[in-house]
């Protein structure tokens, strides 16, 4: 069980850097001192930012335990079978580590603008 929760973990702060580009590239990412951005303009802030949420808010940590789900989810539906639980395990954690980056681009709709 700790082994799937761990992969699922690392696939979830991986796949967060790959998300939080394509985020700000096609709809718009928080940038820590410079407000919302989009495009093609937003991707080199965007970098920044995630070592700035990452790192300083602990971001990795959330989105660590968002993909650790991910794992346990996997390993729960896909069963005795090791690949189908590690397709699910990318899967899942990558859609987990996706629900932190959304939730990061739409805060300002949740909690007012900051």
């Amino acid at each position: 069980m700790r082994m799937w929760f761990r992969k699922g973990a690392i696939v979830g702060i991986t796949a967060t850097v790959p998300l939080v580009l394509l985020c700000a590239l096609l709809y718009r990412f928080p940038i820590p001192l410079g407000g919302y951005l989009s495009g093609s303009k937003a991707i080199l802030p965007s970098l920044i930012a995630i070592l700035f949420y990452g790192v300083l808010f602990g971001g990795f940590i959330v989105q660590a335990l968002f993909g650790g789900l991910g794992g346990l989810l996997a390993e729960h539906i896909g069963g005795p079978d090791t690949h189908k639980i590690k397709r699910l395990c990318i899967a899942f954690s990558t859609i987990g580590a996706l629900f932190g980056v959304l939730i990061l681009a739409i805060l300002d709709k949740i909690i007012g603008p900051w």
